[in-house]
């Protein structure tokens, strides 16, 4: 937290510095043949959404591959949109939510925000979930079927991150389009994208993370670990594209690679040179369709972030990925 406050003083002391508004560094000037803006608009938005994060584990000696996952939910909203802010809150719907004797019970809280301004996408979450499942627990355990999955009320993770990209054809790209409707994009036109992110993943457990009734030809070197943290701070850079078809429709997708360096934290069980700064890498994908009625719209979008790290010494590796789904159904109000 001191390193992400540092960085921030030190970009407002040089904007400050430089005798320039801080709406110079995010707004631009757009090309009013390829974008059209609704920034003075107020945009409300009914939606279902569905957050989650998961934790893979992958046998570097084997093909083999376990996947735990939290009991899904599905939540109902309300957000609202006006210039770059941007609010949206939701809660489950208890008679639509998965089958909790199948899957377990998961308890999550968590606080996801994608920020679009002209010249930068901002992504922010935080998140907190406990008890998982490992699916199709029938393919690695002999005693479980499809009727009940390989629950873990034991295992939590705690997950944070922030991750900055500028976007360079500003003036003709738009991600609100697809995104936040505050915009509409009327002709094809993409972008390239880089900047960097801050990206916290950690996952405990009561026991360890691969069941004792795996079989023992994988993970020989890895079966007691129970603990892991990854402390990661990567440059990113990417491209995106929005594709408009029947003159209000939009196809966005964008891919985002990041690399840098990051600190692997497992438990004391493994040995202690793992714990040290390695090379990091992780990636961002979005897809994002959507369709105008004059001031109505229709969207989904499809947010997946993975970060990777490995045991250099031992034959685990750990993905932690969290995914965000949303569906969404809104009007644009207009204020003289």
């Amino acid at each position: 937290m001191r390193v992400i406050l540092l960085i921030l003083i030190f970009f407002v002391f040089n904007v400050s510095a430089s005798g320039k508004p801080l709406t110079g560094f995010l707004t631009a000037k757009k090309d009013s043949s390829y974008i059209e803006s609704y920034f003075k608009d107020f945009i409300v938005n009914l939606y279902s959404v569905e957050k989650t994060h998961s934790l893979e584990l992958s046998d570097l000696s084997n093909p083999y591959r376990l996947q735990y996952l939290p009991n899904g939910h599905f939540n109902m909203g309300v957000g609202v949109n006006f210039r770059s802010f941007g609010l949206s809150m939701a809660t489950k719907v208890p008679f639509l939510q998965n089958n909790e004797s199948k899957f377990g019970e998961t308890k999550r809280f968590g606080i996801q925000s994608y920020i679009y301004t002209n010249k930068y996408s901002v992504d922010l979450f935080s998140s907190n979930s406990k008890g998982y499942y490992l699916k199709n627990s029938f393919q690695h355990l002999n005693s479980f079927s499809k009727v009940k999955e390989y629950q873990r009320p034991d295992i939590s993770s705690t997950n944070i991150g922030l991750s900055v990209n500028y976007i360079f054809n500003n003036r003709k790209f738009s991600y609100k389009a697809a995104f936040s409707d505050t915009e509409r994009q009327k002709r094809n036109a993409g972008s390239f994208i880089a900047g960097g992110s801050i990206l916290s993943y950690r996952t405990k457990a009561g026991s360890a993370f691969v069941p004792r009734g795996i079989d023992e030809k994988f993970f020989l070197k890895s079966r007691d670990v129970n603990k892991s943290h990854v402390l990661a701070f990567n440059v990113n850079g990417g491209y995106a594209y929005s594709l408009v078809f029947l003159r209000n429709g939009i196809v966005t997708m964008s891919y985002i690679v990041g690399t840098g360096i990051q600190d692997n934290k497992y438990d004391k069980t493994t040995q202690p040179e793992v714990n040290n700064w390695r090379l990091s890498f992780n990636h961002t994908g979005r897809l994002g369709v959507g369709y105008r009625f004059n001031r109505y719209f229709a969207r989904a979008s499809f947010i997946r972030s993975t970060q990777f790290t490995s045991l250099r010494h031992n034959d685990l590796r750990i993905a932690n990925g969290t995914d965000f789904i949303q569906l969404s159904l809104g009007k644009r109000l207009s204020f003289r």
